[in-house]
């Protein structure tokens, strides 16, 4: 192999292997894009969702677990795909684990916004014991949420996929303000502006998604 190919491979699984699904505007308009498919008809498509959910979970946490160790790319990349793989085929197999799954990564990426928002002015123990309280409580209230999920009927996948959704479209349009060409001023990320936006587009995702399966 010429040294050109061998550079380009290896930049290649550098990239992918050190990626933390924040990879520039083009991730987010497509995430929009996705984001709103699964708000509007993601019953349909449940188990690619729960999959694809699925293999960035095991992926992120890989990253997370393995990604300041010092490994060389080629192996953090093999890692992460092997878990994202595993966790993939698990909650597409499983329905519970998929539904569990789902609501945890989704609790995980939204709550801590709001529970900052509301015990931000309420801790007084530092800011490094703030933030591990606020990254805590978040986990304990995603788990309790994703726990109750799993016991749930139909009703439930509706509600998830648009919630999933919904909130995703309005995620990754925040996201994406930033890397505009011209100032852009908007609401805070914790605002109501936007947790209203976000509430709208789920309930009319599941809406939709309801008309369509009784029709």
């Amino acid at each position: 192999m010429s040294p050109e190919w061998k550079n380009a491979i290896d930049s290649f699984i550098a990239i992918f292997a050190n990626l933390d699904f924040k990879d520039g505007p083009l991730f987010y308009v497509v995430g929009i894009i996705i984001a709103g498919y699964c708000c509007m008809e993601g019953y349909k498509i449940y188990k690619m969702i729960l999959s694809g959910l699925g293999f960035i979970f095991g992926f992120r946490v890989a990253y997370l677990l393995f990604g300041n160790l010092g490994w060389n790319n080629e192996m953090l990349l093999m890692t992460e795909v092997f878990l994202g793989l595993v966790i993939g085929t698990v909650t597409y197999k499983i329905y519970l684990a998929g539904v569990f799954v789902a609501v945890l990564q989704f609790g995980l990426v939204n709550f801590p916004v709001y529970v900052e928002a509301y015990l931000g002015n309420r801790l007084n123990f530092g800011k490094a014991l703030n933030g591990i309280i606020i990254t805590v409580a978040s986990a304990v209230l995603a788990v309790v949420v994703a726990k109750l999920a799993v016991g749930m009927n139909r009703t439930v996948i509706v509600c998830l996929t648009a919630v999933i959704g919904g909130f995703a479209m309005v995620n990754m349009f925040v996201n994406l303000i930033p890397v505009f060409p011209y100032e852009v001023s908007m609401p805070e990320p914790s605002s109501v502006i936007w947790l209203g936006a976000k509430v709208f587009l789920s309930m009319a995702g599941a809406g939709i998604q309801g008309t369509k399966d009784s029709a």
